[in-house]
């Protein structure tokens, strides 16, 4: 599958209420989705192997909120709330690291992440390399530092080292000399309360997002479920 047909496949699983929201889910090769604990089990059962694994979900419904609200789970959907979390657990998991209390099972098939956000007006659904997004953002280099030479022995992460490795992650100044918290604070000072003087700052963290996260974005009106350009 290209990106496209992935996009389009998760599009129809949401408005046909089959996607789970509020959890993880794993879409493998086949393109059978799993809720993560569903798939470690078959994965423990030999019913499937990590290798099968394809792209990981982040899927969060807002509830009835329209889209210009939330403006930072809109249109930046990979850094909103706690989704820098999810990518670290995430490839981790491609890595084959394990950790069930934070979400981390041996998924080393995976290609690609998706953040999929339904609103009341719009479903926005962002799909990015893994490979990529670990490279742009320093999370690669962040966990062999972290991990040292456990990097390649250590199956098993502790509670502690995911934890290292996200706060070091969230503290990387990515963003045009920002933090992942000072760019959240500046997008809703922006949009919320409508702090025009911020204009230069975000369009700077937009070309800095595309360029780290590479993203393919496609937004649906979700009264026609047909694709909208915003």
């Amino acid at each position: 599958m290209d990106r496209k047909e992935i996009v389009d496949y998760l599009a129809k699983k949401v408005f046909n209420g089959e996607l789970r929201d509020y959890h993880f889910n794993i879409m493998l090769k086949n393109k059978q989705i799993y809720f993560l604990d569903d798939y470690s089990r078959l994965v423990d059962f030999y019913k499937i192997t990590p290798e099968d694994a394809f792209v990981y979900i982040d899927f969060d419904n807002f509830n009835g909120y329209d889209s210009h609200i939330e403006g930072v789970a809109y249109l930046f959907p990979l850094i909103e709330g706690v989704s820098i979390y999810v990518i670290v657990r995430s490839y981790l998991s491609k890595l084959g690291f394990y950790n069930p209390n934070y979400y981390v099972y041996p998924a080393t098939g995976l290609k690609y992440y998706a953040a999929v956000r339904l609103f009341s007006d719009r479903l926005v659904i962002e799909l990015t390399d893994i490979d990529i997004m670990a490279t742009n953002t320093g999370l690669r280099k962040i966990i062999v530092d972290v991990l040292g030479k456990g990097v390649r022995t250590q199956k098993e992460l502790s509670g502690d080292q995911i934890r290292e490795i996200v706060d070091k992650l969230r503290h990387q100044k990515l963003f045009v000399g920002y933090d992942l918290d000072e760019v959240h604070e500046i997008i809703k000072d922006y949009y919320t309360n409508h702090n025009t003087s911020l204009i230069k700052d975000v369009l700077a963290i937009a070309n800095a997002y595309n360029r780290i996260f590479e993203p393919y974005r496609v937004v649906y009106d979700t009264a026609t479920r047909q694709q909208v350009l915003m």
